[in-house]
């Protein structure tokens, strides 16, 4: 028998791939040939070297994807318990903020009106000649420029006596009246500059009008009044619209 074959022979008995014939013949040379029988030995014992290397591979390797899965599970429960916690952050906050804004008691008329009065600068009045009422209307300006407004509405208050179509006076009497917080007769002053309808400070007289009505508690009147203004080409239509939201 040729080398080949004995090698072909080795290996299928070895590999449990001999038939009975090749197995006795084998076994035959081997008992007659010691250097063969040492061969089939060695190589049997390489195989199960190899075999026992193998299968420690494939648990190292079978191990390896095992941590991996575990390590990768790890880090995705990490990422989904970090993105729950984010989430309900996110959810409690959003609850706040509506428990807030439900809860949060509504402005004081004294709140609103600290955030939208403006006291009025008057530009001052221009004289053609000088006579006592000129002159009283001139300390009248000074006094309310100089925020000594009891003393600007008694100045007001003769120039209108005199001169009662004039309604930068009356204007300005109700703008000192309102300083004082003397909101009703404020009111008066600007409803007669409102109802003359035929001079500069319709607009002005329009808005702190509405103010009054606020601060005198009329709420029905104030509204009905701010959406007047907020329906108008009024340079205050803005703010006179946000009150009046405010206010229902």
């Amino acid at each position: 028998m040729k080398t080949i074959n004995v090698n072909n022979a080795i290996e299928n008995f070895l590999g449990g791939q001999s038939d009975k014939a090749g197995k006795e013949w084998l076994m035959k040379e081997m008992k007659k040939d010691p250097a063969l029988a040492r061969e089939v030995t060695l190589r049997r014992k390489t195989d199960e070297i190899l075999a026992d290397r193998q299968v420690m591979e494939l648990r190292d390797k079978l191990g390896a994807i095992e941590k991996r899965k575990r390590s990768s599970g790890t880090i995705r429960r990490a990422m989904i318990k970090s993105a729950k916690y984010a989430a309900a952050v996110a959810l409690m906050a959003v609850i706040s903020s509506v428990l807030y804004l439900l809860l949060k008691p509504d402005p004081s008329h004294d709140e609103l009106y600290s955030a939208y009065y403006t006291r009025y600068e008057s530009p001052g009045a221009v004289r053609s000649a000088i006579n006592p009422a000129n002159t009283l209307m001139e300390n009248a300006i000074a006094s309310y420029s100089a925020r000594e407004y009891e003393k600007a509405i008694v100045y007001l208050e003769q120039v209108i006596q005199t001169r009662q179509e004039d309604m930068e006076s009356v204007f300005m009497h109700g703008m000192a009246n309102m300083e004082v917080k003397n909101y009703p007769v404020a009111s008066g002053s600007f409803s007669k500059v409102i109802a003359h309808n035929d001079n500069l400070y319709l607009e002005d007289a329009e808005w702190y009008l509405g103010l009054c009505y606020m601060m005198t508690g009329s709420i029905e009147k104030a509204v009905s009044q701010f959406n007047a203004i907020a329906s108008s080409g009024s340079r205050y239509r803005k703010q006179a619209a946000r009150l009046s939201r405010k206010l229902n």
